[in-house]
């Protein structure tokens, strides 16, 4: 696995060290996120009539723009107020849209420079942005202040069941253009936040959930969306689904006539659950700076307990683990208090016992199993009438490899190509609709790509292990013939998910032709052999 495993594990936000909801357009103070609770946003002031002027003399428009001017209805609304779905809502207001407004069914994360990122690590799982995802994050001016929050990583060590120990540096570190790092999830999203306090068209309600979701016009109408709170129902001139894996808005058009996106998805034959631990290095009795801070870690159990341990690095040297395990794990369930949790550390992880704070036995014996996302991906379509999905709504995979926020962010960027090639600047034209086709157009297959390779990669040795031995022999053969394995191809930025995937399709049809050109001389050998003994 890679430095940007597991990036989508979901637990609970910080929010008791969150400070009260964020709305962008207040000004902050350093390191605070004001907002209201559950509650629209105030807007500047600003006459109906101006808003349906934007469309005067465009017949086709101003039947949208009546609709954007209801009160109430923002020229935008994103639901998911996660990284991509604050990146939404900064690519939009850079590209002149008004009026944008984000909506989140959680408390906001507490601001990035908060103790809480430093005192309870665990509290925000990690992820890994490599360079797909920071190309997108430099191209709208954040990955600075982003990376200013960051760990880098450069590569991982590994522990086997008998405790030898193994180094890995990426080989393509010293021409990477963007070097990967690590960042609490939780702190991502609250330097997005601080992004989008900077532009007054974007307001942000916390503590909002979608309630319901129709397009009562069909496909020539624009969404009506009934939000929780008393606050009624708002019709968007864009809605834009970065809702994640059980996406509201994806599952509204999937259910609708108006799209033909329709959520494909597997049942998990590999299942598998975790809990979280941090680990402070610091606290090392010996030599605190000898542990690699720039490196996550992966330790198998030594000691019999089928449970893997993956660390990826915080930006104050810290460590966040997390213990992966099949449902119904012994060993998890014997660990049922303090000293049961400490044993089980002690005994399968002892290169961590040092560095584990004695507050986490105990939070780890109360732990709940938390499950890992399904595979899953949008077929056929990513939108609808005046509505876009993007992220995991529309790809989702298990964080094994980063590939999670990093296509999220690249989801956006497409998006955005889309809507400026055909000058959509606000909801009322006409190019609207051809640049949400476009969108469809350009990214489905990478969509559908991205989930199936990852798909490939939890299927165990011979469709995991084996293709990776395998790719690693013939590109070192005939490296100018044969690609990379696979998760490096879906790790290059610069590298659409379909046409990696188009790669790796070629590559394995020729190493069976290559394969059989060996094998079958080779068995027809051995089958005469076996007659001539057996004819005497």
């Amino acid at each position: 696995m890679q430095a940007t495993r597991l990036e989508a594990l979901t637990t609970r936000r910080a929010a008791a060290a969150a400070g009260p909801p964020c709305r962008a357009r207040t000004t902050c103070a350093a390191g605070a996120i004001p907002q209201r609770r559950g509650r629209r946003l105030a807007r500047p002031n600003r006459p109906r009539e101006a808003v349906v002027a934007m469309s005067a003399g465009a017949s086709a428009g101003s039947a949208v723009a009546e609709e954007v001017a209801t009160p109430g209805s923002p020229n935008a609304l994103v639901v998911g107020g996660g990284p991509a779905g604050l990146a939404t809502a900064i690519m939009l207001s850079q590209l002149g849209w008004k009026d944008v407004r984000v909506v989140d069914r959680l408390p906001p994360p507490a601001p990035p420079a908060a103790a809480v990122y430093a005192d309870a690590p665990e509290r925000s799982y990690n992820l890994g942005v490599s360079g797909r995802g920071q190309k997108f994050l430099d191209s709208i001016g954040v990955l600075d202040k982003v990376r200013s929050f960051a760990a880098p990583n450069f590569g991982r060590m590994v522990w086997d069941e008998q405790g030898n120990e193994s180094v890995t540096l990426r080989p393509e570190i010293a021409e990477e253009a963007y070097q990967a790092f690590c960042i609490q999830r939780d702190r991502l999203t609250a330097v997005l936040l601080e992004e989008c306090a900077r532009y007054g068209e974007i307001s942000i309600s916390h503590e909002v959930e979608v309630l319901a979701i129709d397009w009562p016009q069909g496909k020539s109408g624009g969404p009506a969306v009934r939000l929780s709170g008393g606050e009624g129902e708002v019709r968007p001139g864009l809605l834009v689904g970065a809702d994640g894996f059980n996406s509201a808005v994806a599952r509204a058009l999937s259910d609708s006539e108006v799209s033909d996106l329709e959520l494909k998805s597997w049942e998990d034959k590999n299942t598998r659950v975790y809990k979280t631990v941090p680990l402070d290095y610091d606290l090392d009795p010996k030599d605190p700076s000898s542990w690699k801070r720039d490196l996550n870690f992966s330790a198998s159990s030594q000691d019999g307990a089928d449970v893997t341990m993956e660390v990826l690095p915080t930006h104050e040297g810290k460590g966040v683990g997390v213990a992966l395990y099949k449902p119904g794990n012994e060993a998890i369930l014997d660990a049922s208090t303090e000293e049961a949790a400490r044993q089980l550390i002690e005994r399968n992880f002892p290169q961590f016992a040092d560095v584990i704070p004695r507050r986490a036995y105990a939070q780890f014996a109360q732990q709940r199993d938390q499950r890992l996302p399904v595979f899953q991906y949008a077929k056929n379509a990513l939108h609808g009438p005046r509505t876009a999905c993007l992220g995991d709504s529309i790809h989702t995979v298990k964080p094994y490899f980063g590939l999670g926020v990093n296509s999220a962010f690249e989801d956006v960027g497409v998006l955005r190509s889309c809507l400026e090639s055909r000058g959509v600047k606000d909801p009322t034209g006409d190019g609207l609709g051809e640049a949400l086709q476009a969108f469809t157009d350009a990214h489905r297959r990478n969509a559908e790509t991205l989930v199936k390779m990852s798909r490939s990669f939890d299927g165990g040795f011979v469709f995991f292990v084996l293709p990776i031995i395998l790719d690693s022999i013939f590109h070192k053969l005939l490296p100018s013939v044969f690609s990379t394995n696979s998760i490096r191809m879906l790790q290059k930025h610069d590298l659409p998910f379909e046409q990696a995937g188009a790669i790796k399709r070629k590559d394995r049809a020729l190493q069976i032709s290559l394969l059989s050109l060996v094998l079958l001389p080779a068995a027809a050998l051995v089958l005469r052999a076996l007659k001539w003994l057996m004819t005497g």
